[in-house]
């Protein structure tokens, strides 16, 4: 043991430890915390590719209606075959 009581890193008694701190929540938290990591929380980002880039409305409309063909307002048929069973 060193000095502030600690068992040295990947010793018999360490990993004992962690074993026991990672199934106890709170145990856990509290050695995360004092480790300096602070877990997310909330929802993500998104990841990678989530959002569209850049700003050119009009060009995506455009673009939309040159590689689907027709009106982009009419997309969701989803709804009508809701209504209709």
């Amino acid at each position: 043991m060193s000095e502030s009581g600690i068992p040295p890193k990947n010793s018999r008694q360490w990993v004992k430890n962690e074993k026991i701190i990672n199934e106890n929540p709170t145990l856990r938290a509290a050695r995360d915390r004092s480790e300096g990591f602070t877990p997310r929380r909330g929802a993500t980002h998104g990841g990678k590719g989530s959002a569209r880039r850049g700003g050119n409305e009009q060009a995506y409309a455009d673009n939309w209606e040159r590689i689907f063909g027709g009106d982009r307002k009419n997309v969701n048929h989803r709804d009508q075959d809701d209504q209709s069973k």
